[in-house]
C-alpha cells in the first residue's frame, strides 16, 4: 500500500502509569458494564475490553451527534503527547470520532485535536479501490471493507499530532458499532487507550521493507487428516539508511530494551513527514498494518557508515 516512508514507534503509554507515577484518571458520559468497566481501557491485555452499554446517537437529518459517548483521561501533571489511540474497538468504519487534547484539567485550553476544518473524522477511511469492485457493490461509493470482513482486522483509531504537553484528553464517539458476526451492536467495545510520545523514523519500502508471516502450523495425522494450529502473525520492520543520527539510533535501541519481549508497543507504518505528521499520515495503511505489537526476536543494530546504516526489529501481534 502506498504511504510515507516515515514510521512511528512508541513503547510508553501514559495511560498505564502506575499509582505513584502520574496516573491517569478516566471518566465517561455513558454507562459501562460492571463486568467490563471503563477502567479496562487503562490496562492490557486487550482481550478484557471495556464495554459501553450505549452508542453515540446522531441526528441523521443534520449529521450532528446529539448524544455522543464521551471518554476523558486526566493526569495531575502534564504528559508529552504525539499520538493518542483507541485500540481494538468495534466501531464501524463510517462511525465518527473526535480527539481533543487540553493543557489544563478544566479542558478549556485546547492544544491539539483530530478535527480538520470543523469536521469529525471517520474511524476508518475508504480502503478499497472502487475500480476493483463490481458495479453496484454496496460498498463501492466509499470503498469500505466488506462487512463480512470486519472481524479479520482490529479497528484502531490513531491521532498523530506534533508533540505537545497535555493534562487531559477527551474522546467523543458516535455512530455505528458491529458484533463479531458483523451485525449491529448496541454499544461500544474498546480494548486499550493509548496516549504518549514516540519516535518518527525513516524506513525502507518495497523489497527491503516490512514483511508479515502468519506462522500457522499445519499438523497431519493418520489417514490423511490435517489441521492447522493458528500462529501469531509477525512483522519485520527494517529501518532504512537514512537513520544515521546517533541520538535517534540510541533512542531506538533504548526503546527496544525497555519494551523487551513482554511489554506492548505501538507501531504505525505510515506517519507522514516529521515536520507535520498529522496532515500527511495514511490512516488506511495504519489501519491495515499498524497497531499493538511486541518485540519477538533480538533487536539488531548495525552501523558501518552513513551509507549502510540499518536496524531490524521483528514484531508480533499483541493479542492477549
Amino acid at each position: 500500500m502506498p504511504g510515507s516512508t516515515y514510521a512511528y514507534l512508541a513503547d510508553r503509554n501514559e495511560v498505564q502509569n502506575g499509582p505513584l507515577d502520574n496516573p491517569a484518571t478516566i471518566a465517561s458520559s455513558a454507562a459501562w458494564a460492571l463486568t467490563a468497566p471503563l477502567t479496562s481501557m487503562l490496562t492490557t491485555p486487550v482481550s478484557d475490553r471495556a464495554v459501553c452499554l450505549t452508542k453515540g446517537d446522531v441526528d441523521y437529518a443534520t449529521g450532528a451527534p446529539i448524544n455522543p459517548v464521551v471518554v476523558t483521561l486526566t493526569w495531575q501533571f502534564p504528559i508529552f503527547l504525539s499520538v493518542a489511540s483507541l485500540l481494538d474497538t468495534n466501531l464501524r468504519q463510517n462511525a465518527f470520532y473526535r480527539m481533543e487534547a487540553f493543557g489544563d484539567a478544566g479542558m478549556t485550553e485546547l492544544v491539539a485535536t483530530s478535527v480538520v476544518d470543523g469536521v469529525d473524522a471517520n474511524v476508518v477511511p475508504p480502503l478499497t479501490d472502487p475500480e476493483t469492485m463490481p458495479a453496484g457493490a454496496p460498498n463501492q461509493m466509499r470503498g469500505d471493507l466488506d462487512p463480512r470482513d470486519f472481524a479479520l482486522l482490529p479497528t484502531n483509531i490513531h491521532c498523530v499530532v506534533p508533540q505537545v504537553p497535555v493534562v487531559a484528553i477527551r474522546w467523543t464517539l458516535w455512530g455505528g458499532a458491529f458484533r463479531p458476526d458483523s451485525s449491529e451492536d448496541t454499544g461500544y467495545r474498546i480494548g486499550l487507550a493509548w496516549a504518549g510520545d514516540g519516535l518518527i523514523f525513516s524506513r525502507h519500502v518495497g523489497k527491503s521493507g516490512e514483511g508479515v508471516k502468519d506462522n500457522d502450523e499445519v499438523i497431519t495425522g493418520s489417514g490423511g487428516s490435517a489441521w492447522v494450529e493458528e500462529g501469531i502473525a509477525k512483522r519485520t520492520v527494517t529501518i532504512g539508511r537514512e537513520v544515521t543520527d546517533r541520538k535517534l539510533r540510541d533512542e531506538l535501541f533504548k526503546m527496544a530494551l525497555r519494551s523487551g519481549k513482554r511489554r506492548p508497543l505501538l507501531y504505525l507504518p505510515s506517519i507522514g513527514d516529521s515536520s507535520n505528521p498529522s496532515r500527511t499520515a495514511d490512516p488506511a495503511a495504519n489501519f491495515l498494518y499498524g497497531g499493538l505489537y511486541r518485540r519477538s526476536s533480538d533487536h539488531s543494530q548495525s552501523y558501518v557508515s552513513s551509507r549502510y546504516t540499518s536496524t531490524s526489529i521483528e514484531l508480533e501481534e499483541f493479542k492477549e
